[in-house]
């Protein structure tokens, strides 16, 4: 395990740890993260990847954990920056340290919808998105469309407005967001068309993505509710696409939610799903 700082065309660092196998040819994992939440949270599910042959690579986006170097109030960047800034300079850095490898991507919640962002997403070999949805509350229904509601149009903007970034440590919910970044996610996530509706069609890469895809789901999780996957999954129009959707009894388990697919408990269930799907 080795931690390193990748510079950036924004002009900020990005904190990196790889995870290298000792087999010179293995494929190489990317683990893009769900908003909020830092790259230790995946270093148990990329240290098994080692252990079966493969090297990962996680990273935090700009504003969290070991890529947060300056003070949130001050710290420029936005929701597509860390598509095609933060996520674009790993990608590149992976293609650089390993040009023999096979390189593959798991994005988690917005890590999987920032992919399409990134125009080094080309080169990746195999996606699979767990848990990536539109943020948008239309595809929720009943009580949690108004929760979601609330949040867009009420608690991101008012505590964005009062601290200067998004207090998400304060709330309990994830980690602090920068405020530029918390601003632009906002106006996706009220938005139809997600961030469709506002990023220019030369600013997309989903449609050169050619590779497969596969878009996991659970049905207990509000975070990400099925057409909300659907939907997204459909956007990378060209790739092979597949869609898996889990009931917790898939797994053995009670419940899995937004953020229980990268839990231990999940090693000889999930973990194993995702490592086949790898080896395919």
């Amino acid at each position: 395990m080795q931690a390193q700082q990748l510079s950036t065309q924004k002009g900020y660092s990005i904190g990196i740890t790889e995870f290298t196998s000792n087999h010179r040819q293995s494929d190489v994992v990317l683990i893009s993260p769900a908003t909020g939440v830092r790259q230790h949270y995946y270093f148990k599910f990329a240290k098994y990847l080692q252990a079966q042959g493969y090297s990962a690579i996680t990273f935090d986006f700009g504003g969290i954990g070991e890529s947060n170097a300056q003070n949130l109030t001050d710290f420029d960047t936005s929701a597509q920056n860390w598509g095609c800034n933060d996520l674009e300079t790993v990608i590149q850095y992976a293609v650089r340290r390993y040009p023999s490898q096979a390189i593959h991507a798991i994005g988690h919640s917005i890590g999987g919808q920032l992919i399409g962002l990134a125009p080094s997403a080309k080169y990746l070999d195999k996606i699979l998105l767990v848990a990536s949805q539109s943020g948008y509350y239309g595809h929720w229904s009943g009580f949690n469309q108004l929760k979601m509601m609330a949040i867009w149009h009420l608690i991101f903007p008012v505590f964005t407005g009062v601290f200067g970034y998004f207090p998400g440590k304060k709330l309990g919910v994830m980690e602090d967001l920068p405020k530029s970044m918390a601003q632009e996610w906002t106006k996706w996530c009220k938005s139809p068309n997600y961030l469709f509706d506002h990023i220019d069609e030369g600013q997309q890469y989903f449609k050169n993505i050619k590779g497969s895809l596969t878009s996991y789901s659970a049905t207990d999780d509000s975070y990400a509710p099925g057409n909300a996957v659907d939907w997204l999954s459909k956007q990378y129009t060209n790739a092979r696409r597949s869609r898996i959707e889990l009931k917790p009894r898939d797994v053995g388990q009670s419940k899995i939610g937004h953020f229980g697919f990268f839990k231990e408990r999940m090693k000889e269930s999930f973990w194993r799903m995702l490592l086949d799907n790898l080896a395919q």
